[in-house]
């Protein structure tokens, strides 16, 4: 939208995905203006500054006390993720978090309270429902094209983070693994779509138990890393979903299945996503996208949509709420799974996002 005072924002948190965010974020300069970063090692700070602009803050408290920044852009470690929200929030700045929101319930409902009592903006990954694709199914289903929904699946197959990151231990560990880390895309596609999720029932092991880096350095994995969920919504849909560190699936995206037919996206994740339907008397046949879609992922589209709901009051979509109940219905899966597969009740609500077109 822009015609506002870009939103002042600051990086914490130079790792590998902030070079996503900066070069996304610098494409609307009317909307955001990075002024700084700050990270543990100042070197990659020092890195990220001088590729995208801005100030290196040689400290989080220094970060914070600038007046001049108005949000954090919270892009730590996954187990730092509650403790750096927090911080951003005590001290009066509005918050993007990457995912998940924390790694434990005390946590996520912590930071979810404090941003309401400090009466500041809470904004968290996953943001790619936003996406012209994933925008275009939830249209299709709102619109009743398939009849009321019955059931829906989902598949977050990310094969092997080592193959690729430079620091791919923590992500098998506990706190972290598939269903934190990539399950909870299609966890917020799914409940984008369908609402609030009433009660779960997990499944999951550890497949491979040893893995190495690029580098050939060998780690234990300590987290389940493959796992599949079922759900069961208020609204008496079922669905189920498998997020994996395994296999070379082509299986990323989501069907929802109704009364008179099928929708079918390509990608949870992916803004350029191909969605189909399939009505009972006919084949499968391409739904035009919504609007043109964004090819890959906008990483600053949260951000963007922050700044739009503080300069212009329009409402926010990507909430720290949705994101404390996929954060729930994440743990209670990997709960249900070290209990039998226990049915777990989920305590947490949400609103539903208002559409994006």
């Amino acid at each position: 939208m822009g015609q506002y005072k870009p939103l002042q924002v600051a990086i914490v948190g130079c790792g590998n995905i902030s070079r996503a965010y900066g070069a996304s974020l610098n494409r609307r300069p009317d909307q955001v203006e990075v002024i700084g970063a700050y990270d543990l090692d100042q070197d990659k700070a020092k890195s990220y500054v001088s590729e995208f602009g801005g100030q290196v803050y040689p400290s989080l408290e220094a970060l914070l006390g600038d007046e001049k920044v108005e949000a954090v852009v919270n892009l730590t470690i996954h187990t730092a993720h509650a403790e750096v929200t927090a911080a951003a929030l005590n001290a009066g700045k509005h918050v993007h978090v990457e995912k998940p929101l924390a790694t434990n319930r005390e946590d996520g409902q912590m930071v979810v309270d404090l941003a309401e009592a400090k009466g500041l903006r809470l904004s968290a990954s996953p943001f790619t429902f936003l996406g012209e694709g994933q925008q275009t199914a939830l249209k299709a289903v709102q619109s009743g094209l398939v009849g009321p929904i019955l059931t829906a699946y989902a598949e977050m197959n990310w094969a092997r983070i080592e193959r690729w990151h430079p620091n791919p231990a923590p992500f098998y560990q506990k706190g972290v693994g598939p269903m934190l880390d990539v399950g909870v895309y299609a966890l917020t596609l799914l409940t984008s779509v369908l609402g609030v999720v009433k009660n779960v029932q997990g499944y999951a092991q550890i497949c491979q138990p040893q893995r190495e880096t690029k580098a050939g350095k060998a780690y234990q994995v300590t987290t389940p890393d493959q796992i599949t969920g079922f759900l069961h919504f208020e609204s008496g849909v079922t669905a189920r979903l498998t997020a994996s560190f395994l296999g070379f699936s082509k299986q990323v995206g989501a069907e929802f299945h109704g009364r008179s037919g099928s929708i079918y996206i390509s990608s949870s994740h992916d803004f350029d996503a191909i969605v189909e339907v399939h009505t009972l008397d006919d084949e499968w046949e391409t739904i035009p996208h919504i609007a043109t879609p964004f090819r890959g992922v906008e990483w600053g589209r949260a951000v963007f949509q922050l700044a739009d709901s503080i300069r212009m009051g329009v409402p926010q979509r990507c909430t720290g709420k949705q994101a404390n109940h996929v954060l729930e219905i994440c743990l209670s899966i990997l709960d249900s799974a070290e209990e039998n597969s226990a049915i777990i009740p989920i305590k947490s609500t949400f609103e539903l996002p208002i559409p994006a077109y």
